[in-house]
């Protein structure tokens, strides 16, 4: 009887593990996650994929171009919670140019439009769009950041480096330490609370606005290495994200401030861009990675000292599949990029995990 029972119970549990991949999973401690398609709106290919930004689950905005006759043309698609929808209504839709970052400011989306070769910030309110044109042309347009009460977009003309700041009413230039030659990207947390990775006369740098004035942040950056992201979070935490070059190969490295002190980890992620590494909901860092799958986006999730990898869902006659942005929204991820059908050029493509 005691056999027969033990033969039941063994049954059911194998049972159970081949109906629940994720029970079974967890026995064997690997449970790879589940991303679903997102159907998009088309776009004119190739479409170059800039931003992605999420409030909350139900609403987000994703930024690039497309590819016509004139050129490049803005594309812009927003996400209700349920469905993409492709946006025409905002000034310059139908213009050559570009959109880039994304930013939520209070309850508006502020986003960095190149329009006819000229810089503005369109903003989206509960009352339609309105813009804010940059107060001198740049030759390169490098990044934009907002957050309330403040907004900066970094670049060059012909005199050097510029750094415009907006508070709201008026722009003016904001000078940095001596020895800067080209700032590669910031971000904000608050209006007195800005950091940027930039190109100095010694090597790569990161500065720190304080609401006063831009320092070195005396950041302890790994030899031979670049930075390529900062994420700044509510809490206070830092998380720096770049390239080293060692041993005549390129690797990724983190490195992330909780307090005072500065930890630096190598994962296995071999020379991956990390530009757009984000926070998920499950406390973990994702970024998407170079899939070596054609018919299959590929994305990292780094916790602590453990590193997984994940991809998306197949797509019949990929030959390219590549995540290019993610974000949070709520409990859920969502990525945004191309996929390259055969006999096509690429053309927007976005998944989701979890929600």
């Amino acid at each position: 009887m005691n056999r027969l029972r033990t033969v039941v119970v063994c049954l059911v549990i194998a049972c159970a593990g081949a109906l629940s991949p994720t029970a079974a999973g967890a026995v064997a401690g690997a449970v790879p996650p589940r991303w679903s398609a997102l159907p998009v709106p088309a776009a004119v290919p190739p479409v170059h994929v800039a931003d992605l930004a999420a409030r909350g689950p139900g609403e987000a905005w994703a930024t690039g171009s497309e590819n016509v006759s004139e050129g490049p043309r803005p594309v812009l698609y927003g996400w209700n919670g349920s469905a993409w929808r492709r946006d025409s209504t905002f000034p310059g839709a139908g213009e050559p140019g570009r959109l880039g970052k994304v930013q939520f400011v209070g309850e508006e989306a502020w986003i960095f439009h190149l329009r006819d070769g000229a810089g503005e910030i369109l903003r989206r309110s509960a009352g339609g769009w309105s813009t804010v044109p940059l107060p001198r042309p740049l030759w390169v347009h490098q990044d934009f950041a907002a957050v309330p009460g403040a907004a900066w977009v970094v670049g060059e003309d012909d005199t050097g480096l510029k750094v415009l700041h907006y508070d709201g009413s008026r722009w003016t230039e904001q000078p940095t330490p001596e020895g800067v030659t080209f700032l590669m990207g910031i971000t904000a947390r608050s209006a007195d609370d800005a950091w940027a990775w930039a190109d100095t006369a010694t090597g790569p740098a990161v500065l720190r606005w304080d609401g006063a004035t831009w320092r070195d942040a005396k950041v302890p950056l790994p030899p031979n290495s670049n930075v390529q992201s900062v994420l700044l979070e509510p809490s206070g935490r830092v998380t720096i994200a770049g390239s080293q070059y060692a041993d005549g190969v390129n690797s990724t490295y983190l490195m992330t401030r909780t307090g005072s002190a500065w930890r630096t980890t190598h994962p296995p992620l071999g020379n991956a861009s990390t530009e757009a590494v984000v926070r998920g909901p499950d406390g973990a860092l994702w970024l998407p990675m170079r899939s070596d799958r054609a018919f299959q986006s590929k994305y990292a999730r780094v916790d602590g000292a453990r590193t997984t990898f994940s991809y998306g869902p197949q797509r019949t006659n990929a030959i390219e599949v590549q995540a290019r942005v993610l974000a949070r929204a709520g409990s859920a991820l969502l990525s945004f990029g191309t996929a390259e059908i055969y006999g096509s050029k690429p053309h927007p493509m976005s998944e989701r995990l979890g929600g």
